[in-house]
């Protein structure tokens, strides 16, 4: 089963994380075709090019065969028949995993049957064609679909042998089987690829200290952001003084339960990365910085719940039109630095990229934390 371009992974845990998946093997060479092939997805691609080569396969092979006019007219009809099939396929809203597109396999089948029942000695030419029919099954789709063509591929054999005799039985129930296996293997392969490019691609653009995602992720998420999207901008207040008092054994526990609670404390469609040290950046879509104002006293509540003694503080943008979103962060930078200059513990709104205004007092009453030097 083939992979998306673009989809959320999560870690064991099940935090939200990352986008962007590594492309399997096969997709980077449907790539290589023509856009309009891959109309509907990689799935539909995959199947127009098996029925593209299976017309050029029995038409290029019947040059060489010595067939009858009424052969050549089936040969001809089957394989102008995949083509026509290709071309109505580009009008098919395919999904990229729609099961809809087992039908491309099963057309060729089905074509190798027609062909089985209105010639006759050509099952030995293209008898060879009904295990890419389970090569793309396996490639595409899960491996039991190839139980759902099965069927099929027994038909079109039946179609094409010339005697049906013991031999003929024996040689089908060995073929059915090395063609399901052939899928199952297939199948199991791109899986087991796409687990893999998965957990190197959350690996490379996740910060294990936090399990949020790390500086490179963040790059990619933030060129996404648009006009309406807030950038917050946190930073743990002192914690220097963490390190130097209780060592850095301390302080990385400290930052692991900050970056969890920012985790669980976010809705489903933020985003939350470590900038570096002890900076954190969110990107909230869709919210009005007044609404990220409450949601950073509300993390600020719940942080003090954890009665770590260390508090933090916070700059607010929000992306304007015409503006980068990496203004907003500069932005969010600055204003940042004025709630530290402020007295920390509390959070700045930017108004423009160079100019922030206060909107919190202070800071809150922190329920039940240890104050630390």
């Amino acid at each position: 089963m083939l992979a998306d371009r673009q989809e959320m992974t999560a870690d064991p845990s099940g935090s939200r994380r990352l986008r962007d998946v590594e492309p399997s093997t096969i997709v980077r060479l449907l790539e290589l075709t023509p856009g309009w092939l891959r109309g509907g997805g990689y799935a539909a691609a995959g199947g127009r090019l098996l029925l593209l080569f299976t017309a050029v396969a029995v038409t290029f092979g019947a040059l060489f065969l010595d067939l009858t006019g009424t052969q050549w007219r089936s040969v001809a009809a089957t394989a102008a028949a995949m083509v026509l099939l290709v071309v109505l396929s580009l009008r098919v809203p395919w999904g990229p995993r729609a099961v809809g597109t087992l039908a491309f396999p099963a057309a060729v089948l089905v074509g190798l049957g027609v062909i089985g029942l209105t010639t006759e000695g050509l099952w030995g030419a293209y008898i060879g064609l009904i295990p890419l029919t389970f090569v793309y099954t396996g490639l595409f789709h899960r491996g039991r679909s190839a139980l759902l063509l099965l069927p099929l591929a027994c038909a079109a054999y039946l179609a094409m042998v010339p005697v049906l005799d013991n031999q003929a039985g024996v040689r089908l129930f060995i073929y059915g089987l090395a063609w399901w296996a052939t899928a199952q293997v297939l199948a199991l392969s791109a899986q087991y690829q796409h687990d893999i490019n998965r957990r190197l691609r959350f690996d490379a653009r996740t910060d294990m200290l936090t399990s949020l995602a790390n500086r490179r992720d963040l790059e990619d998420r933030l060129a996404d952001a648009v006009p309406g999207d807030c950038v917050v901008l946190c930073d743990l207040d002192h914690f220097k003084r963490v390190n130097d008092t209780f060592g850095h054994a301390a302080g990385d526990a400290v930052l692991e339960r900050f970056g969890h609670t920012v985790d669980q404390h976010l809705r489903r469609r933020d985003y939350a990365a470590r900038y570096g040290g002890e900076e954190f950046v969110l990107i909230l879509p869709r919210t009005q910085p007044v609404q990220a104002m409450h949601m950073l006293r509300a993390l600020r509540s719940e942080w003090a719940e954890e009665t770590t003694g260390v508090t933090f503080s916070a700059g607010v943008a929000m992306i304007a039109a015409g503006m980068p979103p990496r203004s907003a962060l500069a932005a969010a930078d600055v204003a940042l630095y004025r709630a530290k200059a402020a007295g920390r513990d509390r959070f700045w709104l930017a108004t423009e990229p160079l100019a922030v205004r206060r909107l919190s007092a202070g800071p809150a009453p922190r329920r039940g934390a240890r104050s630390r030097p």
